[in-house]
């Protein structure tokens, strides 16, 4: 019986070996001639350097998406100016920042005011508080800030800010690197350190 089975499974192998064989060695119509044109690249490698594929490396609309993707949360917020412009928090983006969040009866406004007056580097934002007069800014004088009013406390709400006087430190990734008090003193190195 085992002779049987060995005499089977040899037959069985020899006729697949002959197929294969057979399949292999079969010449195209036409002659040698079309098998000297032929190369070893299938139709679909021909496809991969097609001209198309520089036009096609990115949609529009990817690129949209890759954008998207790259702004984080803290970006992701729409503010009014005390002037009445809308503020996009995108436009931060690429850009480290500084968002300070002050009010009339902060007892530290001033001074950290005061040290975020001289940073240089970033782009800051001073955001008035809930039942603050934005013309009482602390930092109104100084160049180049943004001055953004809060009045509902949804920029607030929006960075975890949970007194007056808090700073925000965001990245030029837009990461928040800091939020919550921030000592005077060290404001300058804090903000230095985005910069660098």
């Amino acid at each position: 019986m085992r002779t049987l089975r060995r005499g089977a499974v040899a037959a069985i192998a020899l006729t697949c070996a002959f197929t294969l064989a057979a399949c292999g060695s079969a010449e195209e119509p036409g002659g040698s001639e079309a098998s000297d044109d032929m190369t070893s690249e299938s139709p679909m490698d021909d496809m991969s350097e097609s001209p198309m594929d520089d036009d096609m490396s990115e949609s529009p609309m990817e690129d949209d998406m890759a954008e998207d993707e790259m702004m984080s949360d803290a970006l992701d917020f729409t503010a009014t100016t005390v002037s009445g412009d809308t503020f996009e928090g995108a436009d931060l983006a690429g850009s480290p920042a500084v968002v300070f969040f002050w009010s009339e009866m902060c007892d530290t406004c001033a001074d950290t005011a005061a040290a975020l007056a001289d940073v240089e580097g970033v782009e800051l934002l001073s955001v008035a508080g809930k039942d603050s007069d934005p013309m009482d800014d602390p930092m109104a004088d100084v160049s180049g800030v943004t001055q953004l009013e809060d009045g509902m406390g949804d920029l607030a709400s929006h960075f975890g800010v949970m007194a007056d006087g808090d700073v925000v430190l965001i990245d030029d990734h837009g990461e928040v690197t800091h939020q919550g008090p921030m000592d005077p003193m060290k404001v300058p190195d804090e903000v230095a350190s985005l910069t660098m």
